[in-house]
C-alpha cells in the first residue's frame, strides 16, 4: 500500500451510516477529529446508492476550499460526488469497499441492477486508492468486473479490471474487541446464538431448517436470534418462534453493544448460513467472545476460520450441532483449540489503526 504525507484537509463522506459502516467512521474520527464529515441515515439503501451523491448536496455545497484527502464508502457513486463539488477534485480518493455489487446474490441473474455494479466500477476507476474488507471481498469485484460490463450491448471496455486491481488492496474491518472475556462454566444445555440481519441474503431458511432437525430428533439447546431487524422480515423467523417459544433464549436485538457484548459471552456456538458476506463482523465478535464459529465454506469465512469451523451442506451443520448437543461442554473445548490458530491483530482496531492513519494521510 502507497504511504502518503501528512494531510490536514480531509472528508470523510458516508452515505448509509449505521451498522459497521457506522462504526468505521467513528473509529476514523478518532485518528482525524479534525476532518469534514458527510452522512446520510442507513435508511432506503436502494435509494441512496443510485441518489445518495444528489440528496448529499447540500453538505457538499459547505466545502469550501480545496480538499488533500477524500474518504468514502462505495454505496453511491463517486464520478457524481465529485462532479458536484469542485474542491474534491484535486483531492487524493480513497474508496472503501464493505460490500460488491458484482455478486450480490439474486435469485435470478436477469434481475440483477446493472446500475449499482456500474457505480462501484466507476468509482474505482475515479478512485486513487481502493480498499476492501476481505480478499474474498476484493478477488470476487476485480474478477467480476469484465464480465460484468459484457453484458454491455456494444463498445464493451476492455482491462477494465487491470485498471482497478493494481490500485486495489485489503484492509480489513477493525472491530473494537473488549480486553476481557467473561468467565465461563461448563453448559448443561448448548447455546447457539445467531446474529445476523433477519434479511434473506442471511439465509435464516437454512439456519432454522437446522434447528428444526434437532428438535424433531429430541435435542435440547436454546437459541439467541439476534441482529437488526427491517421492515421486511423473512416469515421463518416468526414461523419459529411461534412454533418453538420453549428454545428461544433472547429474540431480537440486544438495547446496547455491552448487553450484547455480554450476551455473547453467555452463549456457546456461534453459526452463519450466509449466502452474502464479505466479512463477518458479528460472527468474529463472538468467535472472540468465546463462541465456536460453525460457518459455510464458502464467500469470506474460509480465508478468515480454521477449516475445522467451516460446513459444505446443512446436513454438515446439523450433524455438527447433533454433536455438541449430545455433549455441549465440547464447544468449549473446540474453541480453545482453534481460537489460537487466528492473528487477531489482523482484525482489531489496536492491530490496524496505523494502517488507517496511513490511509486518512494523518500517519
Amino acid at each position: 500500500m502507497a504511504m502518503f504525507a501528512a494531510k490536514h484537509n480531509l472528508v470523510i463522506i458516508e452515505m448509509f451510516q449505521g451498522g459497521s459502516h457506522q462504526d468505521l467512521i467513528r473509529q476514523l474520527l478518532t485518528l482525524a477529529p479534525d476532518s469534514t464529515l458527510l452522512t446520510l441515515t442507513d435508511r432506503k439503501w436502494h435509494w441512496r446508492a443510485r441518489c445518495g451523491p444528489l440528496q448529499l448536496l447540500p453538505q457538499l455545497q459547505t466545502i469550501s476550499r480545496p480538499v488533500d484527502t477524500l474518504f468514502v464508502t462505495s454505496v453511491g457513486s463517486l464520478p457524481e460526488v465529485v462532479a458536484l463539488c469542485p474542491h474534491l477534485q484535486g483531492a487524493r480518493k480513497v474508496l472503501y469497499f464493505h460490500e460488491n455489487q458484482l455478486v450480490y446474490p439474486t435469485r435470478c441473474e436477469k434481475d440483477r441492477d446493472f446500475q449499482y455494479g456500474y457505480n462501484q466500477i466507476m468509482s474505482a476507476l475515479m478512485a486513487d486508492l481502493v480498499l476492501f474488507n476481505s480478499s474474498y471481498n476484493l478477488e470476487s469485484f476485480v474478477g467480476n468486473i469484465d464480465a460484468f460490463l459484457n453484458k454491455m450491448p456494444d463498445y464493451k471496455p476492455k482491462g477494465t479490471s487491470q485498471m482497478i486491481k493494481g490500485k486495489s488492496h485489503v484492509l480489513h474491518f477493525p472491530i473494537e474487541f473488549p480486553l476481557k472475556r467473561l468467565e465461563r462454566t461448563v453448559p448443561e444445555i448448548l447455546h447457539i446464538v445467531w446474529p445476523h440481519r433477519w434479511e434473506h441474503d442471511k439465509n435464516p431458511d437454512d439456519f432454522f431448517s437446522s434447528l428444526k432437525s434437532l428438535i424433531s430428533t429430541g435435542h435440547k439447546f436454546k437459541v439467541s436470534v439476534l441482529g437488526k431487524t427491517y421492515q421486511d422480515v423473512p416469515e421463518v423467523f416468526e414461523e419459529f418462534k411461534l412454533a418453538h417459544p420453549d428454545f428461544v433464549a433472547q429474540w431480537g436485538p440486544l438495547e446496547s453493544r455491552q448487553e450484547y457484548l455480554n450476551h455473547l459471552g453467555t452463549c456457546d456456538v456461534i453459526v452463519s448460513t450466509a449466502v452474502h458476506e464479505f466479512y463477518g463482523v458479528a460472527m468474529l465478535e463472538g468467535f472472540w467472545a468465546g463462541c465456536l464459529p460453525i460457518c459455510p465454506n464458502r464467500l469470506s469465512y474460509p480465508e478468515i476460520y480454521p477449516k475445522e469451523c467451516l460446513y459444505n451442506t446443512t446436513g454438515q451443520l446439523t450433524k455438527q450441532l447433533r454433536q455438541l448437543c449430545k455433549n455441549p461442554g465440547l464447544a468449549r473445548r473446540k474453541w480453545e483449540k482453534v481460537v489460537v490458530k487466528i492473528d487477531w491483530k489482523l482484525y482489531s482496531w489496536d492491530g490496524l489503526k496505523e494502517r488507517y492513519k496511513e490511509v486518512l494521510g494523518v500517519a
